[in-house]
């Protein structure tokens, strides 16, 4: 089972301060990584910000010894700092490299050699071929001397990958070829009162903004979709409203914990 999410482009419109508008990316970033989430799609949903939230996101998901590699300083990454980290399975911390070890790196060109930086002392030498600058997945096959392959990434999660279609709600969806696409919404089914369908394939959670619902988004650009459910995930809310980052989080506790993969 592959999970993904799908959030406007929308989320901070009510935000202006540009700390808090990266920590709320790095709150969805953090629970992406928490339950497993592959796949972020950012859909239009008339917001202005969404290259800026595939940015956060992106580097949140990348191992910290690779960011000054893969993200030059920009204005957009100044308060990085309040963004958690994920420490997922492929945020390597440096320690003695083992054989069989699976590391994030980038390729690093010497001359006619190929290396690649894989948050050790030295750089590993690569048993293949690159393209200078490029993120890959590797496998250390020596430690003395240090050499490695370029491989697929090992099966555990892995981190997520980032979508940024600029397409409305309705052809994102299309475009991710959903087993199951699962709306979210204060007027949806009590998810308490429902029988769930077998979740297995590609299961997609889709989140409207802070100004409007996924119906509303939906009707906004003249576009219909039939989702397999419209749920409420925190019913009996005590607050007016419940904001993207925290109903991603909420929905995701709630599928962990019956998912059976």
């Amino acid at each position: 089972m592959t999970w993904h999410i799908f959030i406007p482009d929308s989320l901070l419109e009510e935000s202006r301060d540009p700390k808090i508008r990266t920590y709320k990316i790095g709150q969805i970033a953090r629970a992406s990584a928490i339950f497993g989430v592959e796949h972020i799609w950012i859909y239009k949903a008339g917001g202005k910000d969404g290259r800026f939230i595939k940015l956060i996101l992106e580097y949140a998901e990348t191992p910290q010894y690779l960011r000054k590699i893969l993200f030059p300083l920009k204005d957009e990454l100044r308060y990085v700092g309040v963004v958690p980290p994920l420490r997922t399975p492929h945020h390597k911390l440096k320690e003695k490299p083992k054989i069989g070890e699976y590391r994030e790196g980038v390729i690093v060109k010497r001359g006619k050699r190929v290396y690649a930086e894989i948050g050790l002392d030295e750089l590993a030498l690569v048993e293949g071929k690159g393209e200078d600058g490029e993120r890959m997945t590797f496998k250390i096959v020596s430690v003395n001397p240090l050499k490695v392959v370029i491989t697929r990434p090992p099966d555990e999660y892995w981190g997520y990958r980032v979508h940024l279609t600029n397409k409305p709600l309705a052809k994102t969806l299309k475009k991710a070829r959903l087993n199951l696409a699962i709306a979210t919404s204060r007027k949806g089914e009590d998810i308490r009162k429902i029988k769930l369908p077998p979740l297995e394939g590609n299961i997609g959670f889709v989140f409207g903004s802070p100004r409007m619902g996924v119906m509303e988004i939906l009707r906004e650009f003249n576009e219909d979709y039939e989702f397999d459910l419209i749920l409420n995930t925190i019913p009996n809310q005590k607050t007016k409203t419940v904001r993207t980052e925290e109903a991603v989080l909420a929905t995701l506790a709630i599928f962990n914990f019956i998912r059976r993969d």
